[in-house]
């Protein structure tokens, strides 16, 4: 744990954000960083990047393995390994951090910072200036830290709570031998001194869609009071005598509702509102140290001189991580030209193709980088994905996909997008699919807070028959996005959620007319036998009879695991004999043919067909589940058994 002492509230200055510094622009040149002597330290949990000196190297390593002592110290549950890299440049100069953020100097005025955090889904970069005299230059980096290891322990974590923790372990200040946390924040206090307070049950019931929420205005007062809570709950000798943040999170987390949470932890939400007035208007603070002595010694830590080579596909990756593709094509033709045969440049090079959606070429660059003996273990993740890209996969493809994502969970057993890549690809197979359960478990274990990785397991429960398990965690998804991109692929969720639903209460309809002895209506491609030449009502080529259920009717079906899979029909061409339909799967193409147009089945339980299953020239637009068995054939998926509309 850590010990508390009281300070006096600090003399207060007009408000000037804290988190980025005014800097003075110098000249630049693009070659500086390349006739730098970069030096790599690697400390038990970092790595980090320097031009600055071995010396000023390891003292940032130390620094980021004493911030990271702070979480286990403080929370000896909580875990805090990423399950990835943390790499931080630590660059001497302001010419350097140009380098490294060349966007900051692009627009006259904006402000520029003294270190940015950059996660990403196999990587967090951190980029910090070492010349620079404060207390606590990295509060940015720190706070976004904070929310990475957060993310790590919990899912759908209160955003107040979220962000006033991110604020308060953000403005912490590191020593050799301790780090204070819960110093007082200065633009926080004006803020809450000079504006009216968010209501409480607005503030507790606020998500990522809140008009109260703004993760680009750090000053705002949802920020301010939500680090006023944060501050009281860990730092109040009474709230940490009654283990009230303990107590709410155990609340909340068994009923899932915040407001009665928080009624039943803080009492009369009216009072508490006002105790937490009185609390930002206090005179004194009090300020938590954290004994950090036992992290090691980092004359300890292993360094090497880095190469050009080597240092130009580090600030390749870096560019395409914080979304710089010329400067990373550039960085990576030097890299590749300084050393062809360097792992880490194909790596660069498979990420920024992989960034721009070229997959084919991702892949070809994360090949040669594991035939070069890469010892990282994101090339092979990355093929697998790169290639998983095309579409559903043939049993070959699955065979090598999953090889390559298994080396990923050996060389890294705390990864979770392995898990849930190869959790959505033994749901494929229905031998497999208790292995997808375990994996898409494992994956969610690992990154709780991680919503792709939760929307990929909705599918793969989806896929598994675990409907209503799927439509709960989706709705649980909804109230955590964030991003729009978040938002859009949980909302695909829920549509064929939908889709899977409504197909199951027609399945069984069908189910239990059979059982009655009872035919179903289905669409026979082509006319019928004992139909008279232009006896359709319509002059097509196309007729509708009742039958009895395929396997009631003799129907030859061809051998193997039956699939199926949802998406929109993009093309469909029904004449007589064969023919083939094109699905449109999140914005992939998927071939398929039937080769008798008599036995193909086409059923509907969509409202707008009134029971009538819609003609070919009326299927293209239309959202379908295509029951196929799979082809070895390159130009085609799969053979079509059954076609059903929604």
């Amino acid at each position: 744990m850590y010990s508390v002492v009281i300070v006096r509230r600090p003399r207060f200055y007009r408000f000037v954000p804290l988190l980025l510094a005014f800097l003075t622009v110098g000249s630049w040149h693009a070659t500086a960083a390349s006739k730098d002597a970069w030096i790599e330290v690697h400390s038990p949990n970092f790595t980090v990047i320097s031009n600055a000196g071995e010396k000023e190297a390891r003292k940032i390593a130390d620094q980021f393995e004493q911030f990271r002592e702070v979480f286990h110290r403080s929370f000896p549950k909580l875990r805090v390994d990423l399950g990835k890299p943390l790499t931080i440049f630590a660059v001497k100069n302001e010419d350097s951090l140009k380098t490294l953020l060349p966007g900051y100097w692009e627009v006259k005025g904006r402000i520029h910072p003294a270190g940015i955090y950059a996660p990403g889904e196999e990587e967090h970069f951190v980029v910090v200036r070492t010349n620079i005299e404060s207390n606590n230059p990295y509060e940015i980096v720190y706070h976004e830290y904070t929310h990475a290891i957060m993310n790590l322990n919990f899912r759908g974590l209160p955003v107040w709570l979220g962000e006033g923790l991110a604020e308060f372990f953000g403005n912490s200040t590191i020593h050799e031998k301790d780090v204070e946390i819960g110093h007082v924040s200065l633009y926080h206090l004006q803020v809450l001194q000079q504006e009216r307070l968010i209501p409480i049950e607005s503030l507790l019931m606020a998500d990522a869609q809140s008009h109260y929420y703004n993760e680009q205005n750090r000053a705002s007062m949802f920020y301010a009071e939500s680090w006023a809570i944060v501050h009281y709950l860990l730092l109040d000798p009474e709230a940490r005598k009654r283990q009230l943040l303990f107590n709410f999170l155990s609340t909340w987390d068994a009923s899932g509702d915040q407001l009665a949470a928080a009624q039943k932890t803080f009492g009369e939400l009216t009072n508490f509102s006002k105790a937490m007035e009185a609390y930002a208007r206090q005179q004194t603070f009090h300020v938590g140290r954290v004994n950090t002595t036992i992290h090691g010694d980092p004359k300890s830590y292993s360094s090497q001189v880095l190469s050009p080579a080597e240092v130009d596909a580090e600030r390749a990756l870096f560019y395409v991580h914080t979304q710089r593709p010329n400067e990373a094509q550039a960085a990576l033709n030097e890299a590749l030209q300084a050393d062809p045969n360097l792992p880490l440049a194909h790596e660069a090079q498979g990420l920024l193709a992989y960034s721009q959606q070229n997959f084919d070429a991702a892949e070809a660059a994360f090949s040669r980088a594991i035939e070069l003996h890469s010892t990282s273990f994101f090339p092979y993740y990355f093929a697998a994905e790169a290639e998983l890209r095309h579409g559903f996969p043939t049993e070959e493809q699955s065979s090598k996909l999953i090889a390559l994502l298994e080396k990923t969970v050996a060389m890294n057993p705390q990864f979770a997008p392995a898990y849930a890549a190869l959790s959505s690809i033994y749901s494929m197979h229905p031998e497999t699919r208790e292995k997808a359960l375990a994996d898409g478990r494992k994956a969610i274990e690992l990154e709780p807070g991680n919503v792709s990785v939760a929307t990929s397991y909705g599918f793969v429960l989806l896929n598994a028959g675990k409907v209503a398990g799927a439509r709960v965690l989706a709705g649980r998804i909804q109230e955590v996005a964030r991003t729009p991109a978040e938002r859009e692929n949980v909302q695909q969720l829920f549509t064929a959620i939908a889709s899977r639903e409504e197909y199951d209460r027609g399945a069984a309809a069908i189910a239990e007319r059979a059982k009655h002895q009872e035919s179903i209506a289905v669409v026979t491609l082509g006319k019928p036998a004992g139909v008279p030449a232009g006896n359709d009502a319509q002059g097509s080529s196309e007729s509708t009879k009742t039958v009895a259920p395929a396997s009631a009717a003799g129907v030859d079906r061809p051998k193997g695991t039956e699939f199926a899979v949802e998406g929109n029909v993009a093309s469909a061409d029904c004449g007589n004999g064969p023919g083939k339909v094109t699905l449109s799967v999140n914005k992939t193409a998927m071939k398929f043919r039937f080769a008798d147009s008599a036995t193909l089945q086409v059923v509907t339980t969509a409202k707008q067909d009134s029971a009538e299953p819609p003609a070919c020239s009326n299927w293209k637009g239309r959202r379908v589940r295509l029951y196929f068995y799979k082809l070895k054939d390159k130009e085609f998926l799969g053979e079509l058994d059954t076609i059903q509309f929604f």
